[in-house]
């Protein structure tokens, strides 16, 4: 779209039968709408939201019900949370603010915080944590942003990624929603353009030479002057580049994590957690982690979503719709009562993206994040991996910004 705008002919190509990639809005009929991928938007994520307002889309704000919070049978709210949990938060906010003064953006510069970079974000909240509950907390919540386990997580990464939170004020993570779901978003952006997008085009080898690039599909081939890979890292590694891309970038692309999440919905005959005076909104010690109210449509819907290993174990088993309702039941015995149907989304065994989203391993940010958005001549790469605000929707419009100034630079 930017690129439209700056006058340049634009052709789009993507694998799925849908625009959005990782963001899906699932309509399912009879009036269940809700996010099978990426769903909430950060208050100070201001490009996703100017864009939101650009197509006269006013940010849905989250409910304000107090998030429940369940922790070994023993149940309460965020606003009420236990003293013990509460310090260690606050222990581990300061821990981070104190270490961030020290570091700069871009990530790559900290060349003398290697002992940070090899260090794990499950070896940063424990060292600050005092209580079991505390390190539940904590862990829950990270785990949740991060999309995986702490102990995937490079600490260096995180910190950088931290500095973003440093002047905020107030509860913004999470903060807004699309009216309607992203699909009406990316419907709304392929609009703007007069171009028809390709779809069903799974990118197999791309070859440049001094004048143009090739993209080479399964039943057809293409030339431009320029191409802007959105793809994931584990679908770019399936890609062939003539000639090689250089072993900087390969290795960056292969190096790059990518967190392991899924999502499972139940849709219900009514909202019965209206009723007792919950939003739906919970974090759980359990395997179901966290829900929160996913309802889009008229259809009352409960989003369970679930990270790192136990969403791994989730996949493997043959009915996690059943299988995550008889969970729900144990802390809420009404839903099985209410229940009507359900869906999951596997995003770890997509074959599109092979993940939700990407995040900073162990010892990646200084051996490899510099070289994830460096072109290769006409080649350019775009997306949340490539950003500073790396696993964010603002971080994939953030990369769009970069590239166009790139492709602009090389044309003139």
């Amino acid at each position: 779209m930017l690129l439209a705008r700056k006058g340049f002919d634009v052709k789009l190509f993507e694998a799925r039968g849908r625009p959005g990639g990782r963001l899906h809005t699932s309509d399912e009929g009879e009036g269940a709408l809700y996010e099978a991928g990426g769903e909430w938007i950060d208050s100070d994520h201001f490009r996703i939201i100017d864009l939101l307002k650009e197509f006269g889309m006013e940010p849905e704000g989250r409910p304000t019900w107090p998030r429940r919070v369940v922790f070994r049978g023993k149940t309460t709210t965020e606003d009420e949370l236990w003293n013990d949990a509460l310090e260690d938060d606050l222990r581990v906010e300061a821990a981070a603010r104190e270490l961030c003064r020290d570091l700069v953006n871009p990530a790559w510069l900290n060349k003398n915080h290697g002992d940070l970079d090899r260090r794990t974000l499950g070896d940063f909240l424990r060292e600050h944590t005092q209580s079991d509950a505390g390190l539940w907390w904590v862990t829950s919540n990270y785990r949740s942003d991060e999309g995986d386990d702490p102990d995937r997580i490079g600490l260096l990464g995180w910190l950088t990624g931290y500095m973003h939170y440093l002047e905020r004020d107030g509860d913004v993570m999470s903060a807004y929603r699309v009216p309607g779901g992203f699909r009406s978003l990316c419907e709304k952006m392929l609009g703007s353009i007069t171009v028809a997008p390709y779809f069903g085009a799974v990118l197999q080898k791309v070859s440049q030479d001094d004048s143009g690039v090739w993209l080479h599909f399964e039943r057809s081939k293409e030339r431009v002057d320029h191409v802007v890979l959105t793809l994931p890292p584990p679908a770019l590694e399936r890609v062939v580049f003539e000639p090689a891309l250089d072993v900087t970038k390969r290795c960056a692309i292969e190096a790059c994590g990518m967190s392991r999440a899924i999502k499972i919905c139940w849709q219900f005959d009514k909202d019965w957690w209206h009723e007792e005076g919950w939003g739906g909104s919970m974090h759980c010690d359990g395997p179901l982690q966290q829900t929160w109210d996913g309802s889009l449509g008229e259809a009352p819907i409960l989003t369970a979503y679930v990270c790192g290993e136990q969403a791994a174990d989730w996949i493997k088993l043959g009915d996690p719709v059943k299988a995550g309702l008889y969970e729900l039941t144990q802390i809420c015995p009404q839903a099985s009562e209410h229940f009507a149907r359900g869906w999951w989304h596997d995003w770890i065994s997509d074959r599109y993206a092979l993940g939700a989203f990407s995040h900073l391993a162990p010892g990646y940010v200084l051996e490899h994040m510099e070289y994830a958005s460096t072109p290769e001549s006409r080649i350019h790469f775009a997306g949340e991996h490539t950003a500073t605000w790396i696993g964010f929707i603002e971080g994939a419009l953030e990369s769009a910004e970069r590239v166009v100034a790139e492709i602009e630079k090389t044309e003139s």
